[in-house]
């Protein structure tokens, strides 16, 4: 009688099969590996605050500054006193240093006020003026008035003024009207404390007929 005898091969079989197992599972495991460890990379940086630092930020708009490094100021004031002891004050709107040459002080909507010796007062305005505080000069320019009460007011597009001699003068068209009276010219200066006005070139005269006012004074 023969029996049939089965050799038990089962557990070098099953060996071997795992070991296949373990080899399909190797790569996906490592996978799995890194992932995790980057996952807990991601979760220490978030909770320590350094993620921020790492994630790409959007550029945030830069204002536009006119004149970086200008240093300007507003309601600007300019006081001083002339050779006669008098005082002198300039005002604007705007203010500010000129970089290349410090002592030059550039101003915007301008009125002035100087002093005659005698203490009477000239008014003065521009849209724009130049301060020199080393030899205490000033360049005025658009829509130039000066007014010396119950006298003139004349009016021109430029002027240069000498404060401590209260000088001025000017080389373009001037119009000058008095109590009574216009004076047109090319040019014009001020001088001797304001008693002396000179009329430059191409100067023409308009003066009111007293008697056609009714004037019945002898």
């Amino acid at each position: 009688m023969s029996s049939l005898i089965r050799q038990d091969s089962a557990p070098g079989a099953r060996a071997a099969r795992r070991a296949v197992v373990k080899a399909r599972l190797a790569p996906m495991l490592s996978w799995m590996a890194v992932v995790a460890g980057l996952s807990f990379v991601a979760v220490f940086l978030v909770q320590a605050g350094l993620f921020a630092y790492l994630v790409p930020k959007e550029k945030v708009a830069t204002a536009e500054v006119d004149n970086p490094e200008q240093i300007t100021s507003y309601d600007s004031t300019i006081t001083g006193v002339d050779k006669d002891n008098q005082p002198y004050e300039l005002k604007a709107k705007r203010g500010w240093q000129d970089k290349a040459r410090p002592e030059l002080i550039h101003l915007e909507t301008v009125a002035a006020n100087f002093r005659k010796s005698t203490g009477e007062a000239y008014n003065v305005t521009s849209k724009t003026a130049r301060y020199n505080s080393k030899i205490k000069e000033v360049d005025l320019e658009g829509a130039v008035a000066i007014t010396e009460v119950n006298r003139f007011t004349a009016t021109m597009e430029k002027a240069h003024v000498v404060v401590g001699d209260k000088k001025l003068t000017s080389d373009v068209p001037v119009e000058v009207t008095f109590n009574g009276g216009t004076v047109r010219a090319n040019g014009m200066q001020i001088t001797n404390d304001g008693a002396d006005i000179l009329f430059l070139n191409g100067v023409k005269a308009h003066f009111e007929d007293a008697a056609a006012k009714g004037d019945t004074s002898p």
